[in-house]
């Protein structure tokens, strides 16, 4: 009856009003052909009655799509996830490391498996859980060292497009709820909002050339927001869309000593007053031209490249010789989310969705009713004139020894259920376990206490400010 309510709202209206992004067939691509999905398929069946650990990561059909660096990454210890097909590195394990052979098939176990398949070497690099696994003071390690020094990672797999001509400007002003910066080489955030104001994609907008616009946005959701896009296009042929995914890879430098590596590898000015923060320039590294984006999901100095795909291994072996006096290092996707959590960053599908305004979310400072017409601006102060149930939050966990919230999480207080967590992971850089959350407005107030359940156990947890590191972006602007 669920199903059927929420299908019939998506063809009559064109959209839900539920988030069913877990059942959308964009949340796969064409990657995804016949004998991808038989593989997938029976590996689905057989763990219908296994226990589905957070972390877990399954085998089949993989390594399907590899960017250029895949074995660099897997020489220097990368344990890999996959999202849309990409194989993408989560952490990095220690050279000739394994989890000890008395960690494996026991715990909270149900079946006799609770570890991912050895690796090409025959050692088990990554144990499952639902509390803090093996991988957990790895990942800080990673922190650390970018927090400190320079750290590199492969975001390749994000979904990456160019918009362009002469009705490119004004039409994506008409949909996108933040404004279109003036002046080219600026970055924005820009959100695309469904009808009712809720949130649909995000994208980063850089204007690379008069009249041309580039657009990243999560990989995971390259066909849902290409698709979205597409279906919104004029019909006058004033904007042209051309999908770049496959044809572009990004390499991210980031930590305190990025600026002084990219310095040593290009002629173009790296300075604060010549190279802002939230601008992009195209410029030469080593022989490598490629949009560099000064920009990235960490809160650190930091730089995204993004460069023709071909060119990949050359870029990631000039980045790792000249880093190597400052110790560069690579992270992955685990360390990301501690350091992102700690800045309060959110994610389409967790803390941004179509079931929240974007005022619920906290998107004040990207999304501008008073310039003019955008898709869904009318329904979305429809809705804050009516008023919010939700209210977008960051929480300290106070008595944490071995588990941290991930997500969806109850919050209650005096025995009310008041919210739930939407994201959550320990604070590397704070050394405090961090939930975001959605709670009820009358306890979004910094200071409030309530108690979050993590695996069947209460936990004090008190609304801290946002953006707990660094809420001054000083070393984002550095």
């Amino acid at each position: 009856m669920g199903a059927g309510w929420q299908l019939a709202e998506w063809i009559v209206d064109g959209e839900p009003t539920v988030d069913l992004m877990g059942v959308d067939p964009r949340r796969y691509g064409s990657y995804a052909g016949r004998g991808y999905l038989k593989q997938k398929n029976e590996e689905a069946y057989a763990n219908v009655f296994t226990p589905h650990y957070p972390d877990e990561e399954r085998v089949a059909a993989r390594p399907l799509r590899q960017t250029p660096c895949y074995d660099r990454m897997k020489a220097l210890g990368a344990v890999f996830g996959s999202v849309y097909g990409w194989e993408r590195p989560n952490w990095f394990a220690p050279a000739g490391y394994e989890v000890p052979a008395s960690e494996l098939n026991v715990d909270d176990v149900l079946t006799n498996e609770n570890h991912a398949p050895p690796a090409d070497d025959g050692k088990v690099k990554e144990k499952w859980s639902f509390r803090r696994s093996n991988y957990f003071p790895f990942v800080g390690d990673e922190v650390k060292n970018v927090t400190n020094g320079v750290g590199l990672q492969d975001m390749s797999a994000f979904a990456k497009c160019i918009v362009s001509g002469p009705g490119a400007r004004a039409w994506l002003d008409s949909i996108f709820a933040n404004r279109i910066p003036k002046q080219r080489g600026r970055i924005a955030l820009c959100h695309l909002l469904t009808s009712r104001g809720g949130v649909r994609a995000e994208f980063t907008l850089y204007e690379s050339a008069p009249d041309t616009f580039y657009l990243v946005s999560a990989g995971a959701l390259e066909r849902h927001d290409h698709d979205t896009l597409k279906k919104l296009l004029p019909k006058d042929g004033s904007v042209r869309f051309t999908p770049i995914t496959t044809s572009y890879g990004v390499l991210v430098l980031a930590g305190p000593k990025s600026r002084e590596v990219l310095q040593s590898l290009t002629d173009t000015d790296m300075s604060n007053e010549a190279f802002p923060w939230l601008t992009g320039q195209r410029i030469s590294v080593g022989a490598v031209h490629c949009d560099v984006l000064r920009v990235n999901f960490i809160g650190e100095l930091g730089y995204e490249f993004h460069h023709p795909i071909e060119m990949q291994n050359y870029l990631f072996d000039l980045l790792m010789k000249a880093g190597a006096k400052f110790g560069i290092k690579p992270f992955g996707i685990r360390a990301m989310m501690s350091m992102a959590i700690e800045k309060s960053y959110r994610l389409v599908g967790r803390e941004l969705s179509i079931e929240y305004s974007a005022f619920e979310s906290g998107l004040q400072r990207f999304v501008h009713p008073n310039k003019g017409q955008f898709l869904g601006r009318d329904a979305l102060v429809a809705w804050q004139q009516k008023g919010f149930a939700n209210h977008f939050v960051t929480l300290e966990v106070h008595g944490i020894e071995d588990v941290d919230a991930r997500g969806s999480e109850p919050i209650h207080k005096g025995g009310k259920l008041i919210g739930r967590c939407t994201s959550g992971g320990f604070g590397w850089r704070l050394g405090k376990s961090l939930a975001l959350a959605m709670v009820a407005p009358e306890h979004a107030a910094n200071g409030t206490e309530m108690e979050v359940t993590i695996l069947g156990k209460a936990y004090r947890a008190t609304v801290i400010a946002e953006s707990p590191f660094d809420p001054d972006n000083a070393r984002l602007r550095a």
